[in-house]
């Protein structure tokens, strides 16, 4: 199986343990489940439901689930995902576009989505030693966090302008804990290059490479977005770490009309591993969502921490 499928597959095993609608879907079929573990009967259950109902050949309403056990198997292990097969699983679990568009680019190879995975949490400051000396410095950096109907955080979306300090920087490396499974690139990037990998403990990386070759003093914007996968519920916050100093900071998250947080607070950190020193109540707008803007923010750890 190609690394392209087996990323698709990972994904795909990952929308399926998610709590959410994915999971209740198949989960109604299973006369027990086990924690971090897909009954692959009931997924099979699932498509052939689908098929019954939308039959796409002669024969497809007739299929029993346990004819379909063996295909469910096989992709959820990872050791066949056609692409007969991926549409299948789109249409029955009615994935949503994001879903689906992230799961088609894996499946393809994109050079533009790379999987990452890992073992534990990050440590920043060790990541900057590991990385060498700056070649750029961040000019602006809009962070935008997504939660989703279920409590999870769905997706982050990241604009960020750079400023070369030296000549030759044509690429700017992604630090991920476990909790990225993938990353795609947007504007300013043409890509994902290089092996991910480890730059201290459960710290990994991969370089995205920029649409253009910079000079020192030369600036460019760069987009992309990263989704997650957690197994049980993180904790509910978003965190931004400044490991040195950062100009511009514009944080947002936005919460699902679903799924609304009883209180949320803007709060600074103690460090990584300490406590909230400063918390102050904030508001969700008519979009559901909460923001705050710094000019200049050094050496903290500052986000939203929210109740639900």
């Amino acid at each position: 199986m190609s690394s392209a499928a087996e990323a698709a597959s990972a994904y795909l095993r990952e929308l399926l343990l998610r709590p959410g609608r994915h999971r209740r879907k198949w989960e109604q079929y299973a006369e027990r489940s086990r924690h971090g573990q897909i009954n692959q009967l009931a997924v099979a259950e699932v498509l052939a439901h689908y098929l019954w109902e939308h039959p796409r050949n002669t024969g497809d309403a007739d299929i029993l689930p346990r004819q379909l056990k063996d295909t469910s198997s096989r992709v959820l292990s990872g050791k066949l995902l056609s692409k007969s097969a991926l549409a299948l699983f789109i249409e029955a679990f009615d994935l949503d576009t994001f879903e689906r568009d992230q799961l088609l680019k894996l499946w393809e190879g994109s050079a533009r989505v790379r999987v990452l995975s890992g073992s534990a949490g990050i440590r920043d400051g060790r990541a900057i030693e590991e990385l060498g000396p700056p070649r750029y410095r961040t000019l602006s950096l809009h962070d935008h966090h997504y939660v989703g109907p279920d409590g999870f955080p769905v997706r982050h979306r990241t604009l960020q302008v750079i400023e070369a300090l030296v000549d030759g920087v044509d690429r700017m490396p992604y630090r991920a804990d476990t909790n990225a499974l993938s990353v795609e690139v947007g504007q300013g990037c043409r890509g994902l290059g290089g092996e991910v990998r480890k730059i201290a403990e459960g710290v990994f990386a991969v370089d995205m490479l920029l649409a253009k070759e910079l000079v020192a003093g030369e600036t460019t914007t760069l987009e992309y977005s990263t989704t997650f996968q957690y197994e049980m519920r993180p904790p509910p916050e978003f965190r931004r770490i400044v490991v040195i100093s950062l100009e511009n900071l514009d944080i947002r998250v936005q919460f699902h009309p679903e799924k609304l947080p009883r209180e949320v607070v803007w709060a600074v950190w103690d460090g990584m591993e300490g406590p909230i020193t400063e918390r102050e109540p904030a508001e969700l707008d008519t979009q559901f969502a909460v923001h705050r803007f710094l000019r200049l923010a050094q050496r903290t750890v500052v986000g939203f921490r929210w109740n639900w």
